[in-house]
C-alpha cells in the first residue's frame, strides 16, 4: 500500500504528533507499505531528517498566505488556513499515486479540509483525541482513555460508515516499546532510577524545573533526562546536570524505549507519552501542561496508573518535592503503579493499526451450518442478550433447530459480518409475508469482544448493499429497538434509517 500523512511539528504543538505518525509509519513499512508525510517546514527542525532516516519520503508544503479562520479552536496551529492548504496537498498528492490511505494528525484541520482532498485517496484516517470538530473520514482513531460509562464522543461528528478506534489498545508506539514491555523486570529497587521526561518541546520548561529540585532532594539517584528535538533550554539544563553526581542527559534518542526501561520512577506529563509509560509498567509522577491532558490524566490517576499532581502553574515546588519523596520511598506503592499502568495498553497499538488499515472493509456473507456454534455463543452473552427484547438464555438445542430452519427458509436471510477475513457480527432479515413482502425486518448483534467499536452501523449499511442487490424488490427495512438501547439507537441513525414509531406497553 502507498500510505500519505499530513502532519505538521512546531514548538507550540510539539512533536508528539509526529512521533505517534512515525510509529504507525513503521508498522506499515514492517508489512510492505511505502509512506509519504507531507508537513510544513517551519518548526519541523530535526524530525525532517528522522522521518527520512525511517525510511519514509518527504514533501514540505510551502507557506501559505491565507488566513486561517473557520472557527476551529486550534486555527493558530495552521496559520495559512485549511483551503490553502488543501490546495498544497493536492498538488503534493498529484506528483504521488494515490494512496490507499491518507493519515490526518492535525488538530487544526477538520470536515471540510478532508472533504475538499478526497478526491485524491481511497480512504482517510483522522488521528484525533479533542472530539470538538466534524470529520469526513473513513476511520478514525482515538488512542486517549475515557471512563467506561462515557459516550463515543464521534458518533456525531463522522460518517455513519466511519469506523471508531477507540482507547489505549490502539496507542501509537514504536516496536521497541512492546519488546521492552517483554524484557523490564518487575522488580523495583530501594533506591530508585528517575526518568524525567516532559516531551520534546516541552514550552514550559518543566525539565529544568524538575532539574533545579533534584541535588537538596534525590541527588544521589541515578537520573535520566530526556529532552526532544526542539526542548530550547539545552545549554542551561547541561550545566545543571553538571551538579548531579550520576545524570545523564539524552536528547532525542534513537531507542527511547531502552532509556525509560531502565527506570523505576519518572516525572512527565500526561500526553501521549503516558502509554509509552504504561506499555512498560514505568510508575510517575505527571503535572499536566494543557487543558486536553487533564481529564486523561485524571483517569489513569482513578486507575491507580499514576500520580497526577495537576496542572503545571498550579502545583508548588513543595507538593512536587513532597511527591518525589513518597514515590521513591515507596517501592510497593510504585509495585502497585506498575502493575496499574501495565494493564492499561501492551505497546501493540500500531500493529492493530497497521493490520487495521490492510484488512479494513468490512463485508457480509451468507450464514452457513458451520456458524450455529459461534452464533450462539454470541447471542448468549450476556452483554447482547440485555439488548434484546427476550434476555433469557437460549438452550443449544433450541437454538440449532432454529438455525437450520432459518437457513432453510427462503423468506429469511442470515448474514455474518467480516472484518479482514474474521467474523464480527450478525444481521437477520426476515422478509414479511404478501401483501408487505416488500419489506424486511432487521435484528443485528455483534461479537462480544468487538462490542463498543463502532462497527454496528457499517455492519448495517453493508447488510442493507447486500439485500439491495439480493432481494431488489424489497424497498424497506424496518427494525425494531429496546427503549433503553441507545447504542442500537444511534447505529440505525447512522447508518440512514430514521425515526418513526414508538411502542407504549402497559403490563398488567
Amino acid at each position: 500500500m502507498f500510505i500519505a500523512f499530513r502532519v505538521d511539528a512546531n514548538a507550540i504543538i510539539g512533536t508528539g504528533h509526529v512521533m505517534r505518525c512515525l510509529a504507525l509509519a513503521q508498522a506499515l513499512a514492517a508489512r510492505g507499505s511505502k509512506c509519504l508525510f507531507i508537513c510544513r517546514a517551519d518548526g519541523l527542525g530535526a524530525l525532517a531528517e528522522r522521518i527520512r532516516q525511517d525510511g519514509h519520503q518527504l514533501a514540505t508544503l510551502p507557506e501559505g498566505t491565507t488566513s486561517p479562520g473557520g472557527g476551529l479552536a486550534h486555527a493558530r496551529f495552521l496559520p495559512h488556513g485549511q483551503t490553502a492548504d488543501a490546495q498544497a496537498c493536492l498538488d503534493v498528492l498529484a506528483q504521488h499515486p494515490g494512496p490507499d490511505w491518507l493519515v490526518v494528525d492535525h488538530y487544526a484541520l477538520d470536515a471540510r479540509w478532508e472533504s475538499a482532498i478526497r478526491p485524491a485517496t481511497a480512504k482517510i484516517l483522522v488521528i484525533d483525541d479533542l472530539a470538538d470538530r466534524d470529520h469526513d473520514c473513513d476511520a478514525l482513531l482515538d488512542q486517549n482513555l475515557r471512563p467506561a460509562t462515557e459516550a463515543n464522543p464521534y458518533l456525531n461528528r463522522t460518517p455513519a460508515h466511519c469506523r471508531h478506534l477507540l482507547g489505549p489498545s490502539h496507542a501509537l508506539l514504536r516496536p521497541e516499546f512492546s519488546v521492552a514491555r517483554q524484557s523490564r523486570s518487575n522488580q523495583t529497587s530501594t533506591t530508585p532510577r528517575l526518568l524525567v521526561m516532559f516531551g520534546g518541546a516541552d514550552r514550559e520548561d518543566l525539565t529544568g524545573r524538575a532539574v533545579r529540585l533534584l541535588p537538596p532532594l534525590l541527588a544521589a539517584m541515578a537520573i535520566d533526562v530526556v529532552v526532544g528535538p526542539l526542548y530550547a533550554h539545552r545549554e542551561a539544563l547541561a550545566q545543571g546536570l553538571a551538579a548531579l553526581p550520576d545524570a545523564a542527559l539524552h536528547i532525542a534518542p534513537a531507542n527511547v524505549a531502552a532509556v525509560m526501561a531502565k527506570a523505576d520512577l519518572a516525572l512527565a506529563s500526561p500526553g501521549t507519552t503516558s502509554w509509552e509509560r504504561c506499555a512498560l509498567g514505568l510508575p510517575s509522577i505527571t503535572l499536566a501542561v494543557a487543558d486536553n491532558q487533564v481529564a486523561m490524566a485524571e483517569e489513569l490517576a482513578r486507575r491507580g496508573a499514576h500520580l497526577y499532581l495537576g496542572r503545571s502553574d498550579a502545583v508548588s515546588d513543595s507538593d512536587l518535592a513532597t511527591a518525589l519523596h513518597l514515590l521513591a520511598g515507596n517501592p510497593h506503592w510504585r509495585q502497585a503503579m506498575a502493575d496499574a499502568a501495565s494493564a492499561i495498553t501492551d505497546g501493540s497499538g500500531a500493529a492493530r493499526v497497521s493490520q487495521f488499515m490492510n484488512s479494513s472493509r468490512l463485508d457480509v456473507r451468507t450464514a452457513t451450518p458451520d456458524d450455529a456454534r459461534m452464533l450462539h455463543l454470541w447471542r448468549n452473552d450476556p452483554g447482547v442478550r440485555q439488548h434484546t427484547f427476550d434476555p433469557s438464555p437460549i438452550p443449544w438445542e433450541s437454538h440449532k433447530a432454529w438455525f437450520e430452519a432459518a437457513l432453510s427458509d427462503s423468506q429469511r436471510v442470515v448474514l455474518i459480518g467480516q472484518m479482514g477475513g474474521t467474523d464480527v457480527g450478525c444481521v437477520r432479515f426476515d422478509i414479511r409475508p404478501a401483501p408487505n413482502d416488500h419489506q424486511a425486518r432487521i435484528s443485528i448483534y455483534l461479537d462480544p469482544a468487538h462490542l463498543g467499536e463502532g462497527l454496528a452501523a457499517p455492519l448495517l449499511i453493508a447488510a442493507d448493499a447486500w439485500l439491495r442487490d439480493a432481494r431488489p424488490a424489497i424497498s424497506s427495512t424496518i427494525a425494531e429497538v429496546m427503549a433503553d438501547n441507545e447504542a442500537s439507537r444511534r447505529a440505525f441513525l447512522r447508518a440512514g434509517y430514521r425515526h418513526d414509531h414508538s411502542v407504549f406497553i402497559k403490563q398488567g
